[in-house]
């Protein structure tokens, strides 16, 4: 299998992690040149992107296409924020695009394209790195005004005065600007659902998410979800469009979602992997996710529905064909280890209270319960913090060989989101070569390749050892000698628990230290 795609950006969670992901599939993964792609200061190449996808369609004839539209559109997720180009230029992109479908069904009949398209996001912090220039001085104010208006449209209440207080003090050149921006990816967003619609022609995509990141309860950013979400049910596209909390995951979870088609449609598999879905503990479902303005088992809930598998909860709630899954043993146990009361945060922002120490004890004598009592393998999704793992569970963890034979896919990074669809795209991977190895499911067969031992070398270095150890230690300075320094009886202690011995590269792609980069020499 064959799969070309086209990442958000440059950074290592969209552009080297998806080809570890697919190279532990063992499936051939087409990807433009990293320098034609999006960074942070810098927009992608669209033209030339436009060019490298049509001629790759045309003359390598991929099994599937992956598109992270923003980069094609705008010319990256962050990009997209700041872009003052106008809707007519970038509508012209999207009506190229369209024609690709035609383009690889003339060369392969059963191509599949999915998407993502990303609904702008709206940050709570005064924080312009990622942002337009007017961010740093009026970002909070932005945010709460926002909210006002998404209350006001839902005949909400506002504070009195609330309002106007705020459209006084942000310029109204400002407001103006900010809304047209939002305005502007809306219609394309909406230009992109209605493209889906059967009874106007075939769809130009299988499958469409549209991400939303950074999310409060309330704001412009929701009342867009609503309003794509409304049109979607009015299209009756819930099957083929999703719209959820997440961005940086999504290409990992089209991945899913590609491998799993793939494998149903040539015969490899005779159904989609079943996933058992346990919370540990039991109140980790209803918590509030951070920075995504739901619970975390709605976020896990819409998280495993795009990649593709069928799935039980603890309650019985099914999805997907669990008649034809019927007294079939589950692919896997999905532990979704959280927090009791509260999801901690790795991050401590300006005015709010620090809640990088959590007593997680109890979750986790728990969560390890749960493990030695699985019957199946395992994917553990750490999500007792949001920007980091767990450090009591993952260090109990490595001191148990027997555990962690259990454990397939690990991931615990950032928002709830994120780690559910990078240890879900694991899973599937593992599930993938298995069928086509012919390997029955159980906990001890097949044993991880190298690719997929250096993913789980991966997620528990980055997730546990930098972002919930080391991170802080270096105070903002992306100096890679501190790293080394700091990093590397982490990097002893997570090779012998993985039974690997990477020569491994680390770097700070975007000169920050809020990622870095995890190289493995002779990949």
């Amino acid at each position: 299998m064959r799969i070309l795609l086209v990442p958000l950006d440059d950074r290592p969670v969209t552009y080297t992690y998806p080809q570890l992901i697919m190279k532990s599939a063992r499936v051939e993964p087409i990807l433009p040149p990293r320098a034609m792609l999006g960074s942070l200061t810098r927009p992608a190449q669209i033209e030339e992107l436009l060019n490298f996808c049509e001629n790759t369609i045309q003359k390598n004839t991929p099994d599937a296409v992956i598109l992270c539209l923003d980069s094609l559109l705008y010319g990256g997720l962050i990009t997209s924020r700041r872009t003052d180009e106008d809707l007519k230029t970038i509508s012209e992109r999207l009506e190229r695009i369209k024609k690709w479908r035609q383009l690889g069904q003339s060369a392969k009949p059963q191509i599949k394209f999915y998407a993502q398209s990303s609904i702008m996001r709206i940050s709570d912090n005064y924080d312009n790195t990622e942002e337009k220039d007017y961010w740093k001085t009026y970002g909070r104010e932005l945010f709460e005004w926002s909210g006002c208006l998404h209350r006001l449209a839902k005949r909400e209440k506002l504070t009195p005065g609330l309002l106007e207080s705020l459209e006084r003090k942000i310029p109204e050149a400002i407001r103006k600007d900010y809304f047209d921006t939002r305005l502007r990816n809306f219609t394309i967003n909406q230009f992109i659902l209605r493209a889906m619609d059967r009874s106007k022609g075939t769809p130009f995509l299988d499958y469409l998410v549209f991400s939303q990141d950074d999310s409060g309860t309330w704001g412009l950013n929701v009342s867009e979800k609503e309003r794509l979400e409304a049109e979607c049910a009015a299209l009756k596209l819930e099957e083929r469009v999703t719209a959820y909390a997440g961005a940086d995951e999504v290409a990992c979870t089209l991945i899913s979602r590609a491998l799993i088609d793939y494998a149903v449609q040539t015969e490899t598999a005779t159904r989609r992997p079943l996933l058992s879905v346990r919370f540990s503990p039991k109140e980790t479902r209803s918590i509030a996710s951070r920075y995504e303005g739901q619970e975390i088992g709605a976020t896990v809930k819409a998280q495993v529905k795009a990649c593709g598998v069928d799935f039980v909860l603890e309650d019985n709630e099914t999805l997907g064909n669990t008649d034809k899954n019927s007294g079939k043993k589950a692919a896997f146990t999905l532990l979704v280890h959280g927090p009791r009361e509260r999801q901690g945060d790795h991050i401590t922002l300006p005015g709010l209270p620090d809640l990088s120490q959590l007593d997680t004890r109890a979750a986790v004598d728990a969560t390890l319960a749960e493990l030695r009592a699985a019957e199946s393998d395992c994917i553990l999704a750490d999500v007792a913090y949001a920007n980091g793992g767990d450090p009591l569970l993952v260090e109990e963890l490595l001191k148990a060989p027997d555990l962690m034979a259990k454990v397939k896919s690990y991931a615990g990074w950032n928002t709830t989101g994120n780690t559910m669809g990078s240890a879900l795209a694991l899973a599937v991977a593992y599930w993938f070569y298995r069928e086509n190895e012919n390997h029955e499911p159980s906990p001890s067969a097949p044993k991880l390749t190298e690719h997929q031992k250096q993913c789980l070398f991966t997620r528990f270095l980055d997730d546990w050892a930098y972002q919930a150890r080391v991170r802080k230690k270096l105070d903002g300075d992306p100096s890679t000698q501190r790293l080394a320094e700091q990093i590397s009886p982490f990097i002893k202690s997570i090779s012998q628990a993985v039974s690997i011995e990477p020569a491994v590269r680390l770097s700070f792609p975007w000169r920050r230290t809020f990622e870095i980069e995890i190289g493995f020499e002779g990949s």
